[in-house]
């Protein structure tokens, strides 16, 4: 996909976001329509993928708030601290040794 091309489709989302057009397939001759759905289905599919950005951001802040938490409070859940997190995080790990964690899970 080439640049103009790209730039034409971003023309036409943003022509639709401003008209709040309704995403409806339109009239498109049968021999057409593979063509069409291979086109314009994709960027639809993409678009609502592209929404779990936000749960994991959140999830990751409330990760790192229970982190805090644990380290001021001096907590530990289920015999493990914030000293513990932070040596296993700076914990240097192999790629064989990784390899052969998984093989045996």
């Amino acid at each position: 996909m080439n640049d103009a091309e790209m730039r034409r489709r971003e023309l036409l989302r943003q022509t639709r976001k401003l008209y709040d057009e309704k995403p409806d397939i339109p009239a498109v001759h049968p021999r057409y329509g593979n063509i069409y759905h291979s086109l314009y289905e994709n960027e639809e599919e993409q678009e609502a993928s592209g929404s779990s950005f936000y749960i994991r951001l959140v999830i990751g802040i409330l990760c790192f708030i229970c982190f805090v938490y644990m380290d001021q409070s001096k907590v530990s859940v289920a015999e493990v601290d914030s000293t513990a997190i932070v040596n296993q995080i700076e914990k240097d790990m192999d790629a064989e040794t990784i390899k052969e964690v998984w093989k045996q899970l």
